[in-house]
C-alpha cells in the first residue's frame, strides 16, 4: 500500500513470548500473535517521529485483530491510515484470537451449549456436556498478555509509554490497563466501549464453570447484530462484507471449516470480564471516546463521565453503528483519532464534545443537551 508521496508500508507479523494465565494453559510458554504495521520512510528514520508514536491496537469481543483493524480492502485499514500519518503501529491477538493460542477451543465440544446446534450433525452427533467445563478466562489474563507486548513494543522501540486504541471489549481491556499500569499509556482512544460494571466489585481472577468456546455465525453477524443498526442508504458499501467474513476466516482454519457453508467465528468465552468505576475514575491518560449514533451512545457516555482524566473528549458520530470501522464513516473514526494520538485534540481543540454529521462536519454539544439519538 502506497500514500500521496509513495511511501510503502511494512507489514511484519511476529509473536511475543508469554508465561500464560489463562486457567487452561496456565504457566506454559505461549506465542502471542502481533501485527505491526509501518511506513517505510517511519521505518527508515533513526530518530524520526514515529520511533516515539508507538501505538497498540486492542480488539474487542469476537473479531481478531487483523480483519478489526488492518483490513486489506481499499482504505479499510484503521491501523495502515495512521502508519502512513507516522505512528509505529501494533496490534494484537489476545488468547483464544487469530494466531494466538486457543486452549481448548478445538473440540467442537467445548462449545457453549447454546451454540452448540450450529454444530449437529457435522461436527457434534447432539449437543454434549464440554469436555473442559470451564470458561476460557477473565480479564486479568488478558491485562497480563497486554502487559507481556507492550513490555517488549517498549523494549524494541526505545520508548517509555505507548498510545492505546480498543474497540467494544477492548475498552475496558486498554482502559483497565491504563489504570493499573499508568507510567505505560499515553494517549488512549477507545471506539464503542463497554462502560464501567458498579457490580464487578472484585474482578475475577480465574473463569467460572461453563465452556471454553463461543461461535457466531456469518448471519448472526450481520442479521442479528449489524443490520438492525444500519439506518442509511450508503453507511455500508456492497461486497464489503464478502471481504470482512472472508480474512476473518482466513485467520481460523478450525472456525471456517465448522457449521453451515462459511464457517463460524470462534472467540473465548469470559467470565464477568469488564472494568470498574473505579478503574475509570483512575485513568488519567487522555482520553478520546468515540461511538456511533446508532451504537447506544448513552453507554459509552457513562465511560466517558467516569473517566478520571483531566484531558478527555466525546465523539458521536451519526449514521454510524458499531461496526464504524467498516462503514462509510470510518474515515471520520480514522481522522479524529489520528488528531488526538499526535495532538491531543480533537477539531482543533483539547476537550469537550461532539456530534459528527454525514458529510463530516463537528459541531459542538452541551453536556445538557447530549443524549441518544440526539
Amino acid at each position: 500500500m502506497k500514500n500521496s508521496n509513495d511511501d510503502m508500508l511494512i507489514t511484519r507479523d511476529f509473536f511475543v513470548p508469554h508465561i500464560s494465565t489463562v486457567r487452561a494453559n496456565a504457566g506454559q510458554l505461549v506465542g502471542i500473535h502481533v501485527r505491526q504495521k509501518i511506513s517505510a520512510s517511519t521505518a527508515r528514520a533513526k530518530n524520526g517521529p514515529g520511533k516515539g508514536r508507538v501505538l497498540l491496537f486492542v480488539h474487542g469481543g469476537n473479531v481478531p485483530v487483523v480483519p478489526a483493524f488492518d483490513l486489506d480492502y481499499r482504505d479499510y485499514s484503521w491501523m495502515a491510515y495512521l502508519a502512513l500519518a507516522g505512528f509505529n503501529v501494533y496490534g494484537l491477538d489476545l488468547s483464544g484470537y487469530g494466531s494466538s493460542p486457543r486452549p481448548m477451543m478445538d473440540d467442537p465440544a467445548n462449545v457453549d451449549s447454546e451454540s452448540q446446534g450450529v454444530l449437529v450433525p457435522r461436527q457434534l452427533k447432539a449437543p454434549c456436556p464440554p469436555n473442559y467445563p470451564w470458561h476460557s478466562h477473565t480479564i486479568h489474563s488478558d491485562w497480563a498478555e497486554m502487559d507481556s507486548v507492550i513490555d517488549q513494543l517498549m523494549i524494541i522501540n526505545k520508548v517509555r509509554k505507548v498510545h492505546l486504541i480498543g474497540w467494544s471489549a477492548g475498552g475496558p481491556r486498554a482502559g483497565g490497563y491504563a489504570a493499573l499500569h499508568p507510567d505505560k499509556v499515553d494517549r488512549i482512544v477507545l471506539f464503542a466501549p463497554s462502560a464501567p460494571d458498579p457490580g464487578l466489585k472484585n474482578i475475577p481472577e480465574q473463569p467460572g464453570r461453563g465452556a471454553p468456546t463461543k461461535i457466531q455465525t456469518r448471519k448472526e453477524l450481520e442479521q442479528d447484530r449489524w443490520d438492525p443498526n444500519v439506518g442509511r442508504r450508503g453507511q455500508v458499501a456492497p461486497g464489503v462484507r464478502d471481504v470482512i467474513w472472508k480474512q476473518i476466516m482466513q485467520w481460523d482454519a478450525i472456525g471456517a471449516s465448522w457449521g453451515p457453508p462459511g464457517g463460524v467465528m470462534r472467540s473465548p468465552n469470559r467470565t464477568r470480564s469488564g472494568w470498574t468505576p473505579e478503574m475509570a475514575a483512575s485513568v488519567k491518560a487522555p482520553v478520546l471516546i468515540v461511538t456511533g449514533e446508532l451504537d447506544k451512545p448513552e453507554v459509552r457516555l457513562k465511560a466517558y463521565d467516569q473517566l478520571g482524566s483531566k484531558n478527555k473528549a466525546y465523539v458521536r458520530v451519526d449514521s454510524a453503528s458499531h461496526f464504524m470501522i467498516w462503514e462509510k464513516q470510518r474515515h471520520v473514526l480514522h481522522a479524529v483519532s489520528m488528531e488526538w494520538l499526535a495532538e491531543n485534540r480533537v477539531n482543533g481543540v483539547p476537550r469537550g464534545r461532539f456530534s459528527v454529521d454525514w458529510n463530516g462536519r463537528f459541531k459542538p454539544v452541551p453536556a445538557a443537551t447530549i443524549r441518544p439519538g440526539n
